[in-house]
């Protein structure tokens, strides 16, 4: 079983988390191994943007840069290292959203979204 804490969320048949989530859950999907997110609804949005990156969704390339392939890459003017905090994982990938209004088929969360709005719960 496979866990993931996400960081941004379901919506619209993507899960927009740490990266390297995308990559252990479509291994987990090959293998038949369930892939559960935990996550507060909070944390549900319509509103991702994955066209571009943003500066707060990089991380410091020195934590690629340890491996002696890399070695001396600042040296080297036109190699740039891209840490990217984030990837996005199909929703096919996930069978279970637990969030603390119990657990979830990740489809539902557009109603989730939905009745909250209703309720005055979300803007």
């Amino acid at each position: 079983q496979s866990r993931s804490s996400a960081a941004s969320d379901v919506y619209k048949r993507q899960l927009v988390s740490r990266s390297g989530t995308a990559v252990v859950a479509m291994m987990a999907h090959a293998h038949n191994v369930p892939v559960i997110v935990a996550t507060e609804t909070y944390k549900f949005t319509e509103r991702v943007q994955l066209d571009s990156i943003c500066y707060n969704e990089l991380d410091d390339p020195e934590e690629l840069a340890n491996s002696p392939t890399l070695a001396g890459w600042k040296d080297k003017p036109h190699l740039k290292i891209l840490n990217l905090a984030y990837d996005v994982t199909p929703i096919d990938y996930v069978q279970m959203v637990v969030t603390e209004v119990g657990m979830i088929p990740p489809t539902s969360v557009p109603v989730v979204l939905r009745e909250f709005r209703a309720e005055g719960m979300l803007a």
